[in-house]
């Protein structure tokens, strides 16, 4: 089955869009584009490199981290003129009534007076350079962190979605995830399916599966729209099955369980950013899949006692595939949502005479900063695998749901909730999410799902 020509009218769209706008610099310490000119600064390095920021904000932030000693001008706009002025002598208006790019309410001046000029209310603060640079040492001076817009809690998507989000060039961030999914009983299309029905067709029926996954994910910013993605995972799977066989021509029930465990494929990605606003973004997600995971793995059942496993139980495709596809993001205020759409092609065929089917899946989440360091999100994921191509011919279709290449691929569609918890300055990100399915529609049989959760620590170098 082909995706849906609506998908790919949308991504031809944003990336005509995307190539076609106006180009802007990259703000230097939060990385989207320098486009109001009434509040963007700039800083010239020993050496005459030139740094440039779409917002006051986001110059103090970046000295924060830097010698100030090492650039020789430091420069903001003038509110009234759109002017560069030097910042050491500018006057700052801290004001609601001019909200500035990231949410500090900053405006420059070239005098005192010009700055009070713009005061509306008794809140509204009026400092200079020194005074400003006092303020920003307190995180609850203004959106001094950005955590709602980029990288913070607030904005990064739930646990359960990966390249949601580029790096700055010479970014770097690695990842520990776990993802636990149980499944229970069986269904036959879109309807539960007993052990008896499934006795008349195949010898066993599985009960119980959990599949879980270790992932380790290391991100790097090759430049300010590339990033570079490696992410290695050791998987465990074990399932627990109930044989019918006969014992002196009576009908005997028997139960066993299989498993298998180790490292599964390696997947290497790159993301590229191709908008970049205040507001919107867009990013081509495209992942490479190098078949390391074994797809040989035996067990003991009562049928055979070095038995070949199922193609489910396997640990990789044995297939070299490629994942394009892209992602949309935004924000307003405290809220932040996305859409990611992914389609997973297989190549060849595997050492073991098959491949699995192309897999086509669409991510949609939205995302409330609850705090600086605390934010919550929701999700809906729908997803369509194509059937097996091929078969192993070791394998006997007729002993188990498993082992039929009839009773793979499908519909799915999930909904889910979490959590994202910043630490550290927000440059270590905890989260966790749990999904249930709401709807389900399988190719033949196959086992139900019950719930997956996912968790995740994330961890920013720069």
């Amino acid at each position: 089955m082909k995706p849906p020509i609506t998908v790919f009218t949308l991504f031809l769209c944003l990336i005509f869009t995307g190539l076609t706008a106006q180009t802007y610099k990259q703000c230097a310490h939060c990385k989207m584009d320098v486009k109001n000119i009434k509040f963007q600064a700039k800083a010239a390095k020993n050496g005459g490199k030139t740094y440039h920021f779409d917002a006051i904000e986001c110059l103090v932030n970046y000295l924060k981290t830097k010698e100030e000693g090492d650039f020789n001008q430091l420069w903001v706009t003038d509110y009234n003129t759109e002017k560069y002025i030097e910042a050491a002598s500018a006057y700052f208006l801290k004001s609601k009534s001019l909200p500035s790019p990231m949410g500090a309410n900053l405006s420059a001046y070239s005098s005192e007076k010009d700055a009070k000029a713009g005061q509306k209310t008794d809140e509204d603060e009026v400092m200079d350079w020194g005074t400003l640079k006092k303020q920003f040492v307190s995180s609850n001076f203004g959106a001094v962190d950005h955590s709602h817009h980029h990288h913070g809690p607030g904005s990064y998507a739930p646990s359960g979605i990966m390249g949601d989000h580029l790096h700055a060039k010479g970014g770097f961030m690695v990842s520990l995830r776990y993802m636990k999914m149980a499944m229970s009983g069986n269904r036959e299309g879109s309807n539960e399916i007993s052990d008896e029905e499934i006795y008349q067709r195949f010898m066993v029926a599985p009960q119980e599966m959990t599949m879980q996954m270790y992932m380790l994910g290391v991100m790097y910013g090759v430049s300010d729209k590339l990033t570079l993605m490696l992410m290695q995972n050791f998987v465990k799977k074990d399932m627990d099955l109930t044989a019918r066989m006969m014992m002196n021509n009576m009908p005997m029930l028997r139960d066993f369980s299989t498993s298998s465990d180790g490292l599964g494929d390696l997947k290497l990605g790159l993301l590229y950013s191709i908008m970049s606003t205040e507001k919107l973004s867009f990013h081509l997600n495209t992942k490479f899949n190098i078949p390391i995971g074994d797809i040989e793995n035996r067990d003991a059942t009562p049928m055979m006692a070095n038995a070949k496993l199922p193609y489910t139980m396997q640990l990789g495709s044995g297939t070299f595939d490629i994942t394009f596809g892209g992602t949309l993001k935004g924000n307003h205020g405290d809220f932040s949502w996305g859409i990611q759409q992914l389609n997973t092609f297989r190549t060849g065929t595997n050492n073991e005479g098959y491949r699995f089917g192309n897999l086509y899946e669409l991510n949609s989440w939205a995302g409330y900063a609850l705090s600086n360091n605390v934010g919550a999100t929701i999700r809906l994921t729908g997803s369509k695998e194509n059937e097996i191509k091929g078969m192993d011919s070791e394998l006997n279709p007729m002993m188990v749901t498993t082992a039929d290449t009839n009773n793979y691929g499908g519909e799915r569609i999930w909904g889910g909730a979490g959590f994202n918890i910043g630490l550290a300055k927000n440059k270590l990100v905890l989260g966790a999410e749990i999904s249930f399915p709401l709807y389900q529609n399988f190719n033949g049989i196959f086992m139900d799902s019950d719930h997956t959760l996912n968790t995740c620590a994330k961890y920013t170098i720069f």
